[in-house]
């Protein structure tokens, strides 16, 4: 468009704006305000970036203080006050293992069911999380994964929809490894010896910047219903589940939305003001 166009425009616009006995009603002015500026906008097109050559890093590279994560050890195992908070007011959970996705999810439930475990307790009226003591439960967890006893294992979970509602879904091949004993070095701004805890990243992650961005969006649009088939609970016993995989994966996700915000707005707030009362 030359610049007699965008002065006629222009002009147009003021003269509507200045002159209020043309006829035109407030909202005919409002649209045609809203013209002028979308022509005169054309003017500086925005680029279009493509993301097709793109990488996104992995998750545990940036700080996580506020992703839930859960750590375990020899005889124990401990979820992160973000993943209490996520869940606030939650009591007991049921966490489940699946042997073949190398995955635990965690589950909300009531006190009474048979695997139940207290996750968090209410202190001073807040809930902080809990250390949950299991060893025949972690050694399980540390046979299936080949991991070394003597280390530390912490790994970050994700929000997914499941047949029993909003569940945390922790990926046990993602784990980050520490060592049981920190590592002395020598810190050259003080001059002094110091001590680290080392970590190490598994290998997929480790070895690559990230996925790209086209794995990236498959796998969200995979991750956000997590199937209930194959995972077990506590007591060795096999979780009932009533969507197969395939169905999970055919799952839209405007539909997985939907039942996300309709089952955090009923469990998480039901569910947390029963906890409350509960306990008072």
């Amino acid at each position: 468009m030359d610049n007699d166009n965008f002065s006629f425009l222009a002009d147009a616009e003021s003269s509507i704006t200045v002159d209020k006995t043309e006829g035109y009603t407030p909202k005919e002015q409002e649209l045609i305000h809203q013209l002028v500026q979308e022509r005169l906008g054309k003017k500086n097109a925005i680029e279009f970036e493509s993301l097709d050559d793109y990488v996104v890093p992995p998750k545990m590279f940036f700080s996580m203080i506020k992703k839930p994560a859960v750590s375990i050890r020899a005889n124990r195992m401990e979820f992160s006050m973000s993943a209490i908070r996520l869940f606030e007011g939650v009591q007991h959970v049921l966490p489940m293992l699946s042997e073949n996705k190398k995955r635990m999810v965690v589950a909300i439930c009531a006190e009474e069911e048979i695997s139940s475990i207290e996750w968090a307790r209410l202190k001073k009226d807040k809930w902080v999380n809990r250390s949950i003591s299991c060893p025949e439960y972690v050694q399980s967890i540390y046979k299936m994964m080949n991991w070394n006893k003597e280390c530390r294992y912490k790994i970050y979970g994700r929000l997914a929809n499941s047949e029993r509602g909003l569940v945390l879904v922790f990926d046990l091949a993602s784990a980050v490894m520490f060592d049981p004993l920190p590592e002395e070095y020598f810190d050259k701004h003080t001059g002094k010896m110091k001590k680290r805890i080392v970590k190490y990243y598994p290998d997929e992650i480790r070895m690559k910047l990230g996925r790209s961005y086209s794995d990236y969006e498959a796998l969200q649009q995979r991750s956000s219903f997590e199937s209930l088939s194959g995972y077990m609970d506590t007591s060795g016993g096999a979780v009932p589940a009533t969507v197969s995989e395939e169905l999970a994966a055919s799952i839209s996700m405007q539909e997985q939305e939907k039942k996300r915000e309709t089952l955090f707005g009923t469990i998480i707030g039901n569910g947390g003001d029963d906890d409350v009362r509960n306990n008072e």
